[in-house]
């Protein structure tokens, strides 16, 4: 097939379709409103957000990708949203803190570390693949703050359908960060917080409706923090300012966000620890014990990263059973210093190793473009509800490093770098260079008054990436199925999704022979079946799923280490996730997840994937007026810490504490918050961040803060 075909095939095949939509729902108008009843999947121009649900820490419904905001009831999958509320409650300062209450997420990155990725399902989801407002490529590099965000909504497994291709991993779930706008009620809140060992922070919430029928709106979130941190002699500072405006019209909306974020560590970091052989070094082969968690293995060093972006998204109400929507925006990150490379290679189980350290510079630019629409009808007793989406990405990164490497080290009595090296200055675009295009199409029918949802579509996703000279197509289909058969508050659930990554490129500074060579786009397919029930306060949600993908694997070959294709890796899993009220009093939010991954290849297990994972939160209202006590448990299994299956990390679990007081000071409303991570300081690896890699847990923390309502 001619390389351009592709795109001729999208314009073609989007044009005709378009057109008899158009034909479709301007017939449909004829109809009466008893005829076509309000569908339950919302469109993405709607401006409310599915409602919080009782004990206020997780909300009833989510986005589903194209087809707009869902009821969890409703939706093919399994989703979870998390709101405002928790993260204040919860102290959550970054996205990383929010994804603690969710058993299905585990990390690759610890607090001490620059960037932010994670496991879903037992499969990488780095940073650049998580959404904002629905359109990836945009969210904020670095630790992604949250304090301009209203919701976390996470939907586990792949679903290129809903989406689209991101420019980074995401195979394991898709994470959308939805922004905070201005409210009915006007909004000015000042947060000043303190986290352990010494580091303030001043945040500030501003919204406005205006005008006589309160049409435009603008919300402002500033935030300044600076202080030393839980690791010795590391301090970090951190900035970031929110706009977010709106205008609601009689039959169409505008939205803009524009934001900037900024962080900066100074003397050192945490750091990971290898434990195999490599590079000509001698690793110590075994597990160790693990070092204090407040050592800092990089004194003398520093980093600093910023993201700047902003995005448009406006809809339009054609008639009423038709609605249209665009969106656009852009982002810029930029990275220095410290970014990542924070390793040592053990040699012994003294504690012994070999520093290495590295002077990043890096860059990247995401450019993004969505359309659709979005329209009902009906065909005899079926209410069809269709979406079209076409959708244009581009992203683009480069990355200089130099390197310091070799000095005798000791992870138990670190010593500070002979040198940090010099700042190898801004690269060229010499990472990822893609152009990813797509048209998708679904329709989500409502049989039997709702009582069968049944959703049918496909996404056809172009690839080209420069680097590599990649230039194809690939069909993405997803079925999805509901049904209700015992009343609105019980259904039944399945999907078939299928997921489309970037080929992987092959880390720098882990001693391949072929570092830095990228590789084409990986399918992933997913079977899921589950229940879903509402129980008055309180919702739950029951999923088994397969998930299968290709994988890169390691051969040697002249005596040197090169990664490949030609892995096969499964998981299956059982997950249990609820939140709600138990009582009157007693709310809980979290979840169960059992999973076992397995390279089909090697038929060892995947490294960084325990079997069992549970996130449990409980908070209690007190007697006491305003007064609300909470605590959380965060449990993980044993896994490998090694492709081979030689070396396993135990088991450990960990203690959360909180408290929330509700009061006022001198006529001013006021919320006291307090929440203590890893209460007992308890010192143990908490996972991998790569083929052997270790990585301590985070020391004790503490936060406090006040919360001025004015």
């Amino acid at each position: 097939m001619p390389k351009n075909s592709p795109c001729v095939f999208n314009a073609s095949v989007g044009f005709a379709i378009v057109l008899t939509m158009l034909g479709a729902f301007g017939g449909a108008q004829a109809q009466s409103a008893q005829t076509l009843p309000s569908i339950t999947v919302q469109g993405q121009g709607e401006d409310s957000l599915p409602l919080a649900a009782p004990g206020g820490q997780a909300a009833t419904g989510a986005r589903l990708g194209m087809l707009g905001n869902a009821d969890i009831l409703d939706a093919p999958v399994s989703i979870n949203s998390y709101t405002a509320q928790v993260i204040q409650d919860r102290q959550a300062r970054t996205l990383a803190d929010v994804l603690q209450n969710d058993p299905s997420v585990r990390f690759t990155t610890n607090s001490g570390h620059m960037l932010e990725h994670f496991k879903m399902r037992g499969m990488d989801v780095n940073g650049p693949s998580v959404a904002l407002n629905g359109l990836v490529g945009l969210a904020l590099g670095g630790h992604v703050p949250t304090e301009f965000i209203e919701r976390v909504e996470v939907l586990r497994g792949p679903s290129t359908l809903l989406g689209g291709m991101s420019p980074d991993e995401n195979m394991g779930g898709t994470i959308n960060l939805v922004t905070k706008r201005a409210t009915a009620e006007p909004i000015t809140e000042f947060t000043t917080s303190y986290s352990s060992k010494s580091y303030f922070q001043g945040h500030v919430d501003v919204g406005r409706r205006l005008g006589d029928e309160q049409r435009v709106g603008i919300r402002f979130n500033g935030v300044y923090g600076s202080g030393e941190t839980g690791v010795d002699g590391q301090k970090k500072g951190r900035r970031l300012g929110a706009l977010a405006l709106d205008y609601r019209g009689d039959k169409w909306g505008l939205k803009l966000d524009a934001y900037t974020n900024r962080e900066k560590i100074e003397n050192g970091s945490q750091g990971m620890y290898g434990l195999l052989s490599g590079r000509g070094i001698v690793g110590v082969g075994k597990l160790v014990d693990v070092p204090d968690a407040r050592s800092n293995m990089f004194r003398g060093t520093h980093g600093d990263y910023q993201t700047d972006g902003v995005m448009l998204r406006g809809d339009f109400e054609i008639n009423q059973n038709l609605s249209a929507y665009a969106a656009v925006g852009a982002a810029n990150s930029w990275g220095r210093g410290l970014m990542f490379g924070t390793r040592v290679i053990v040699n012994d189980t003294a504690g012994n190793a070999t520093g290495f350290v590295y002077n990043v510079n890096t860059v990247n630019r995401g450019r993004v473009a969505e359309t659709g629409l979005k329209g009902t009808f009906k065909t005899g007793g079926v209410i069809h509800n269709v979406t079209t989406s076409a959708s244009w990405l581009s992203y683009k990164t480069g990355t200089n490093n130099n390197a310091s490497q070799g000095w005798p080290q000791n992870i138990y009595n670190p010593v500070r770098p002979p040198v940090f090296p010099e700042d190898p200055g801004v690269p060229d675009f010499n990472g990822f260079d893609d152009i990813l295009t797509s048209f998708a199409l679904a329709d989500t029918m409502d049989i039997a008054d709702g009582k069968v949802l049944f959703t049918v579509g496909a996404r056809l996703q172009r690839v080209r990436q420069k680097i590599s000279d990649y230039d194809e197509s690939k069909l993405s289909p997803s079925v999805g199925l509901v049904v209700k058969p015992w009343g609105e508050n019980t259904s039944l659930f399945a999907n078939y999704m299928e997921g489309l990554s970037p080929g992987d490129m092959v880390p720098y500074n882990f001693g391949y022979a072929n570092e830095g060579q990228s590789f084409k786009p990986l399918q992933t397919k997913q079977v899921e079946f589950g229940i879903k029930q509402r129980l008055g306060s309180y919702t739950h949600t029951i999923s088994a799923f397969q998930i299968d993908r290709p994988t890169l694997i390691d051969v040697e070959e002249g005596g040197k280490l090169y990664m490949t294709e030609g892995g096969k890796k499964r998981v299956r899993g059982v997950e249990w996730t609820a939140f709600g009220k138990l009582t009157d009093t007693v709310s809980l939010l979290g979840g169960v997840s059992y999973i076992d991954a397995k390279q089909r290849d090697t038929g060892f297990q995947t490294w960084g994937a325990p079997k069992w994972s549970a996130n449990l939160g409980l908070d209690w209202e007190t007697p006491v007026n305003g007064l609300s006590l909470g605590g959380r448990v965060v449990y993980t299994g044993k896994q490998w810490a090694d492709s081979g299956n030689t070396i396993e990390l135990p088991s450990w679990h960990r203690f959360d504490l909180s408290a929330r007081y509700a009061t006022k000071v001198a006529s001013v409303p006021v919320t006291f918050n307090l929440y203590v991570e890893n209460l007992t300081g308890r010192e143990y690896w908490s996972g991998l961040f790569s083929d052997g890699y270790l990585m301590p847990a985070s020391p004790r923390t503490v936060r406090l803060a006040a919360t001025f309502q004015f």
